[in-house]
């Protein structure tokens, strides 16, 4: 039952009318229970152990790497391990991660989330690692936008900043189109493949994302 209200309480939040003030926005507690997040198009929901075979096919070799400083081995146990770590670090407020499990396939073909960069988790750190066939799509787009609406509305986040390796057109041209503001770069920040890779500093602020619902309500009127 308390999940079925949070769920409900998510939809209400998330329908909130542009500029509408934070006072206005329902509040959940997602350390309790991340909301499900869906469009017609896309389901987002908290990773269970059972989506670890749809997870270790659809994702690159580096992709545990993205999401923890320690990833375990990229095997079907390795992957329901690192859900447990996922779920753990979601009571404790240090993150809130989402599968993306398109309407088409039923199974979960990417993950996306954010890491707490404060006690209080009003500023966080995304991450996305998807299927090669679902990057820079619209699908892509729907899954930011969902869990962008749900970060400032809902979970009453003030900052999202976002770290993208400077060759990943994609994925820059993809923050580009969400609204995000690409703020500096940062020189020699990633390693991988032994050698270490300048990356670009992308974020976005509450009151960017209630300009940016603005503008695209005006324009559907």
């Amino acid at each position: 039952m308390a999940k079925a209200q949070t769920t409900a309480q998510t939809a209400a939040a998330l329908a909130t009318p542009p500029g509408a003030t934070p006072a206005e926005t329902v509040r959940i507690n997602w350390r309790e229970a991340l909301p499900t997040l869906s469009s017609a198009s896309l389901t987002l929901r908290e990773p269970v152990a059972a989506d670890a075979v749809s997870l270790l096919t659809a994702l690159p070799e580096d992709a545990l790497a993205q999401i923890v400083a320690d990833p375990p081995a990229a095997s079907v146990a390795g992957i329901e391990l690192l859900i447990e770590q996922l779920q753990a670090g979601r009571r404790a407020g240090t993150v809130a991660c989402w599968v993306i499990v398109p309407a088409e396939t039923g199974v979960a073909v990417g993950i996306l989330g954010v890491r707490a960069m404060d006690h209080t988790c009003s500023m966080v750190e995304g991450f996305a690692v998807t299927a090669e066939e679902f990057r820079g799509t619209s699908l892509f787009q729907t899954a930011g936008r969902l869990v962008l609406g749900c970060l400032f509305g809902p979970m009453a986040v003030h900052r999202a900043e976002f770290r993208i390796d400077v060759r990943n057109g994609r994925a820059n041209g993809a923050l580009r189109k969400l609204g995000a503001t690409q703020e500096g770069l940062l020189r020699r920040a990633r390693a991988a493949d032994g050698e270490y890779h300048d990356q670009v500093l992308w974020a976005i602020v509450a009151t960017d994302w209630n300009d940016i619902r603005s503008v695209r309500t005006s324009s559907v009127h």
